[in-house]
């Protein structure tokens, strides 16, 4: 139960951060595809160093808890673009 309240706070606070902004510039500025490149690569770069130090499953849920977020809000933002009549 710790674990799974951990988790929603960890969800919670990373919502809050990527939609006020605060998140590195980088992933900003990536374009949908290589953002979701990245996050795979990114969750099995934490795979393969988890594996190592035998914490695999909680890095995991937390890189892809990050990712999925950041990759959301990315879409979120165009949509909101394309709402708005602008071109994407």
């Amino acid at each position: 139960m710790l674990i799974f309240l951990l988790l929603l706070s960890f969800f919670v606070l990373s919502e809050v951060t990527v939609q006020k902004g605060l998140m590195p510039k980088f992933l900003k500025d990536m374009s949908a595809g290589k953002l979701i490149l990245f996050s795979l690569m990114m969750i099995l770069l934490t795979v393969f160093i988890g594996f190592f130090i035998k914490q695999i499953m909680i890095l995991v849920i937390l890189v892809t808890i990050y990712s999925s977020i950041v990759i959301s809000n990315h879409y979120m933002a165009a949509f909101q673009k394309m709402e708005r009549g602008k071109k994407i």
